[in-house]
């Protein structure tokens, strides 16, 4: 129904805050941590209940733990403190958390799998269907793993991105 090249920054909030910096640049929202060890997101409408939404991710410089990924069904966007996080990271593993106010759970622990590109340079693309309390994870077009959670059945989403720490000027690319 809806798709957004980044090419520009209509829709997303850009500059710095507390925890991200963006900006757009060569057809891409540049997403960067503001702090080691601490996700960050940005997040725009619509608000979503059923739906399937995808994202293509690029990691030009990429180590061990950075991670990036995608945010969902956050149910008060000006605050963004609960929602699920679907995202990989640079050692080839995809995990599914669950945000509540201060508590990040781990409903999908960080887990291998041998369809994320870990080049330099990899591009992946994350997809998530979601039907009522029932959630899929796609990684580049293969089904990774399922699972149902009834705690958020709706909301705004986005897109996140943690520093592992080692890694100067971690960026996500974000190119859809």
């Amino acid at each position: 129904d809806w798709v957004d090249t980044m090419d520009e920054s209509g829709y997303w909030p850009t500059g710095s805050d507390e925890f991200t910096s963006v900006e757009f640049e060569d057809g891409f929202m540049k997403l960067t941590p503001e702090k080691d060890s601490i996700d960050g997101w940005r997040l725009i409408y619509p608000y979503l209940e059923d739906f399937y939404l995808e994202i293509t991710l690029k990691h030009p410089k990429c180590n061990t733990n950075d991670h990036s990924g995608m945010i969902f069904r956050v149910p008060v966007i000006p605050d963004a403190d609960n929602g699920y996080l679907f995202g990989i990271n640079c050692n080839g593993q995809y995990s599914l958390r669950r945000f509540d106010d201060t508590i990040m759970n781990y409903l999908i622990a960080w887990t291998d799998s041998n369809v994320i590109n870990t080049d330099e340079n990899a591009v992946n693309r994350l997809g998530v269907m979601a039907k009522a309390e029932n959630l899929t994870l796609y990684i580049n077009g293969q089904k990774v793993d399922e699972i149902a959670d009834t705690t958020y059945l709706e909301g705004g989403f986005g897109v996140f991105v943690g520093s592992g720490g080692v890694t100067e000027d971690f960026t996500v690319w974000v190119d859809e």
